[in-house]
């Protein structure tokens, strides 16, 4: 049914789709941990001022905090792989072979 040639633009056209579509979930990937970030931030900041009244919070802030410390730390170690993923597929784009994993 397909010669060889058409083997190959029909393969290369799914791994260019594919590619696509690895982009945009890591981009997305990102802008979900700005936004939780910025979520997380207001959120010890509204912990903060509920301390200055009312002193009683102090227990519930400094756990909130070091959630808020491991959670940033996470999503520092995603964004550095989601960024190597991204260096790894410009890459095979550019050269149009697959990178060696790292």
């Amino acid at each position: 049914m397909f010669g060889s040639a058409a083997w190959r633009r029909h393969r290369a056209a799914k791994a260019r789709a594919a590619n696509e579509r690895l982009v945009r979930d890591l981009c997305g990937r990102g802008a979900v941990r700005e936004a939780e970030g910025i979520v997380e931030s207001a959120w010890i900041d509204g912990l903060d001022h509920a301390e200055r009244t009312d002193p009683t919070v102090r227990g519930i802030l400094e756990r909130e905090r070091e959630a808020f410390h491991r959670a940033t730390r996470r999503r520092a170690a995603e964004a550095e792989q989601d960024r190597r993923r991204l260096a790894a597929l410009a890459e095979e784009l550019r050269t149009g072979s697959p990178s060696a994993p790292g």
